[in-house]
């Protein structure tokens, strides 16, 4: 399926058309890249079972609801299916854990808006602790991560080529329902999670028409954690 027309509020630049290979190049570049790493960290983690914790691919399907706050005037909320995939890579500081990965609506999201497009959103950051499993007795966690992405219309309007660059900062909560829920059924079930995100983008971008910031139109991603390698937090 093609990337969906991008809107003509958001790119106004004659020289538009003529980015766009290699604004799609780069975004094969950085997914093939991505898979490299996931494939070399994935065969380096240890195996033995006292591991506390280690490099994790998170395979992450569900929904992506946006504009549900501060939408643009004449568009409307939209959602639509979304697969995410992320490699988490923590350090020996709580405060420093490296996150890749990538997001996509495959099928667009529903109704006429900006919003739906079916091109992948790359991202890399750090993901900064918040409330610790631990001090809710494993059911749950808080997390702040901070991210750099690169996506099909970022950038802002300065920005005329396909893709762009923006800082995004997030609210990411886990429900540890595998190891409270569904340990019974067996170790696969053991670690499912459940997500909500809660993400905005930080970058100052405005609006092409109104010259307004808006500081405060989140988009929320929410759905099944399926974890391949490493350890949960939750034990």
């Amino acid at each position: 399926m093609p990337p969906l027309p991008l809107p003509t509020d958001l790119r106004c630049n004659s020289a538009f058309v003529p980015t766009a290979p290699s604004g799609v190049a780069w975004v094969m570049r950085l997914a093939r890249a991505w898979l490299i790493l996931i494939i070399v960290i994935v065969s380096l983690a240890p195996r033995a079972e006292a591991q506390e914790s280690g490099p994790v691919l998170l395979l992450q399907p569900g929904m992506l609801s946006a504009d549900f706050i501060s939408a643009k005037e004449g568009f409307p909320a939209t959602s639509g299916f979304n697969l995410r995939f992320a490699t988490i890579i923590p350090s020996s500081s709580k405060w420093w854990t490296l996150i890749v990965g990538a997001s996509v609506t495959p099928y667009g999201t529903s109704g006429i808006t900006p919003r739906s497009t079916n091109t992948p959103l790359l991202f890399i950051g750090n993901v900064f602790p918040g409330l610790a499993a631990r001090r809710t007795g494993g059911w749950f966690d808080l997390q702040f991560p901070v991210y750099l992405t690169y996506a099909y219309g970022g950038g802002g309007p300065h920005n005329s080529a396909i893709y762009g660059r923006d800082f995004v900062g997030e609210a990411a909560l886990q429900w540890f329902v595998g190891q409270k829920v569904l340990r019974d059924l067996g170790p696969t079930f053991a670690r499912l999670r459940v997500y909500l995100m809660v993400n905005q983008v930080l970058t100052p971008n405005a609006d092409v028409i109104s010259g307004r910031v808006d500081r405060f139109n989140p988009v929320a991603l929410y759905g099944v954690t399926i974890p391949i390698g490493g350890r949960s937090p939750a034990h």
